[in-house]
Parts: C-alpha cells; sequence; structure tokens
C-alpha cells in the first residue's frame, strides 16, 4: 500500500511543468542578490548554477532547434494528429485550421461534424475519403486497407479506446502504414500504472499487432508508464526531430505534452512540430515521416 501511495505521489510531482522551477529558481536568485546578506555570493552562484541547469533541461525536453529536412521525397509523410474535442469538432473554425495545414493523413480523434464527408471534401479535398472506427477518423487521399476497433474500456473521464487503420502510402511500392489511434483517460486521479496495464492486456487480447506509428491523446507526459509499458521500444517523435516548444495543451498556454506521436523501428521523424488552431482544448501536431532507410540516405 505504501508503494502505491508513493508511485501515486511521484505520478504527480510528474506533471509539475518544467517552467515552475525555473521561475522559482529565478525568484530565489533575485531574493539573493536584492539581500545580499551573509555569503550572498557563494549562494547566488549556487543558484545561478541550479537555473542555468534547469533552463538546460527545459531546452532539452521541451524546446527542440528547427532541424534540417531533405525536400522532395516521394517517401515522406506529413501526419497531422488532433484530438478535436468538444465544440471543435462541430466548429467551422476546426476546418479552416485544418485547410491551412494539408497533410497526406489526418487523424482527428473525438471526431465530430468536421469529419462528415461532405465536409472532408470542403477541407481536405474532393479526392479526399474518411474513415471511422469508434471515435477516431482517419482522412486521405490515399488506399486504406483497414480500420477497426480494437478495444476500450471505462466510462466517462476514465473511458479510453485504441484502433487501428492500414494506408498505402503510393511511393512506399506496396509497404502498409499501420497506425494505431490512442484516446486515455482524462481523469488526473486515475493511477497511470493501472490503466497502463488494463490497456496492454485489451491491447494482447484485442490483436492489435505490430503498428508503425501510434499517435493520440494519452492524457500522459512523455516518459509516463503508459506508454513505455503499452508501446514498448517506441520513440517520441518530438524527442526525435521536434521543433519549437512543443507542448499541446492547454492549448492557449501549453504547458504539457499530452499528445504523442510514437515511432516504430521502420520509420524515422524528420520534423515534428505543433500548431494552434485557435480552438478545441488541444493543439494539433504534424510530423514528418519516412521509411528508415530512406531518412538514413
Amino acid at each position: 500500500m505504501r508503494g502505491l501511495r508513493l508511485r501515486a505521489g511521484t505520478e504527480w510531482l510528474s506533471w509539475i511543468p518544467a517552467l515552475v522551477p525555473l521561475l522559482l529558481a529565478l525568484l530565489a536568485l533575485v531574493a539573493i542578490l536584492a539581500v545580499r546578506g551573509g555569503r550572498w555570493r557563494r549562494g547566488a552562484a549556487l543558484q545561478g548554477l541550479l537555473v542555468v541547469l534547469l533552463g538546460a533541461h527545459i531546452l532539452r525536453t521541451s524546446f527542440g532547434l528547427e532541424p534540417g529536412v531533405p525536400g522532395g521525397s516521394p517517401e515522406m509523410v506529413h501526419l497531422l494528429q488532433w484530438n478535436s474535442s468538444w465544440p471543435a469538432g462541430d466548429d467551422p473554425r476546426s476546418m479552416q485550421a485544418l485547410a491551412g495545414a494539408p497533410a497526406d493523413i489526418v487523424l482527428i480523434s473525438n471526431r465530430g461534424a468536421i469529419t462528415s464527408p461532405d465536409m472532408v471534401r470542403r477541407w481536405a479535398g474532393r479526392d479526399a475519403r474518411v474513415v471511422g472506427a469508434a471515435l477516431f477518423a482517419l482522412i486521405t487521399e490515399w488506399p486504406i486497407t483497414e480500420a477497426r476497433l480494437v478495444a476500450a474500456g471505462g466510462a466517462g473521464s476514465t473511458a479510453w479506446y485504441i484502433a487501428r487503420f492500414t494506408v498505402l502510402p503510393p511511393a512506399w511500392h506496396g509497404r502498409p502504414l499501420r497506425i494505431a489511434m490512442v484516446d486515455m483517460p482524462s481523469r488526473p486521479s486515475l493511477s497511470r500504472r493501472q490503466v497502463a496495464d488494463a490497456v496492454a492486456e485489451a491491447i494482447e487480447s484485442g490483436g492489435l499487432g505490430e503498428v508503425d506509428v501510434v499517435a493520440g491523446d494519452f492524457n500522459a507526459i512523455s516518459g509516463s508508464v503508459l506508454l513505455s509499458r503499452c508501446f514498448p521500444g517506441m520513440r517520441d517523435a518530438a524527442n526525435e526531430a521536434g521543433a519549437g516548444w512543443y507542448a499541446t495543451w492547454p492549448r492557449r498556454f501549453p504547458l504539457w505534452q499530452i499528445d504523442h506521436t510514437l515511432l516504430g523501428p521502420g520509420l524515422r521523424c524528420l520534423r515534428a512540430w505543433t500548431l494552434d488552431p485557435e480552438t478545441s482544448s488541444h493543439r494539433m501536431t504534424m510530423s514528418i515521416l519516412a521509411p528508415a532507410t530512406e531518412a538514413s540516405n
């Protein structure tokens, strides 16, 4: 029981935004410089070092320098992921945001009217088609060979869903792009370890199988047991090639990255960034992906 309480405590601590300790360290440094009492020079030096270390940590984990992106390769895939949530799923501004961020494949969770076939043609083009599985939608002009719900559980704020889609990028010469979409529980008091155990078991019994991409609203930050337990060995696109401030929630002042695009060994991310749709509580994420062999050339 003590171990469970300890794990729950560390889960809550991990949700403290990295900016908070940095701001506290800066305030402490200002206070030391203002008071100048005792061995203030030594204290200021140590506090200044702490500020530098915290700043470096934030740059490493939350802010990526824009990597170079090879241009013109037909094998590259622009993948847009977004939790439109209510009421953005029925908001005309959502269509404007989607039309302004063209992608080869669009993944939308908590979908609404904007994913109806007639509206999809308005913002994605007349050749685009939409397929759905539970609360998920995939929009693309490319051939789709699979769209199914793999597993679901919980209810209300404890509900979670996993679906599987398979798309055939034309330039991949028959090689499929296998995508899992996820939407995990939003209740913050829920143990992520318990959720991870339930989801991992459902993935096995539901036959998710091997996938190249896992994308969606995990309601969990990088390093969470929910990511490592359910999708071991997969890498976060943001860690690999994130550009700019890579946080997705809340949209107006994003502090946490809870929306992820995870990659299997057959793919590499060339660049990943977030977009503000000016509606919904989540930011969009865009990833430029390529087969690992192509990306290494």
